[in-house]
């Protein structure tokens, strides 16, 4: 775990995690009280970093080496709040459209066939009914295509097809 002189400003710091996992960067700050490192590390863009906020707790084989000279306190970069804002709204919507395609109180097995429809057709849940296509339903028990009225008579029978070669795959009747 070592000591806050081994976590100081600059310090190139390897050791391996409590989980196991190997570390390696640049003390860009250490919290005593919280017991937390951030570590920064060349990033893959020219110019940039990559920063990592590790507890020390139960941290081993640290090794610390302090910088040739002081760090020098380097200001903080600019945050581009507009990108940060679109990149946030981007998140939420990915979470709410990966959260909306989880099938509340159904099965696992209907999941598993919504998952496989989903794959290739447009689908989504209307309470525990697969709504593929806004042109074909599937009901519990997810064997038979129920077609929407005025909907597309081939569309129920394509995703007939579908379903029952999903299934299959599945290992399900």
């Amino acid at each position: 775990m070592g000591g806050p002189a081994d976590w100081g400003i600059g310090h190139a710091v390897s050791g391996v995690t409590a989980l196991g996992e190997a570390f390696k960067g640049e003390v860009f700050s250490y919290d005593d009280g919280m017991g937390l490192a951030v570590l920064r590390t060349q990033g893959d863009i020219i110019n940039t970093h990559d920063v990592r906020i590790l507890r020390v707790q139960g941290v081993t084989g640290l090794k610390s080496i302090p910088p040739a000279k002081p760090p020098v306190m380097e200001t903080l970069p600019v945050v581009d709040e507009a990108r940060c804002q679109k990149r946030e709204e981007g998140a939420v919507k990915a979470a709410q459209a990966s959260a909306a395609n989880i099938g509340v109180g159904v099965t696992s097995e209907a999941q598993d066939i919504f998952d496989a429809l989903a794959r290739t057709l447009p689908c989504r849940w209307d309470s525990k009914t697969i709504v593929v296509m806004d042109d074909v339903k599937i009901a519990a028990p997810y064997k038979d295509c129920l077609g929407a009225p005025g909907g597309d008579p081939r569309a129920v029978e394509r995703v007939q097809k579908v379903l029952a070669m999903e299934k299959s795959k599945l290992g399900l009747k």
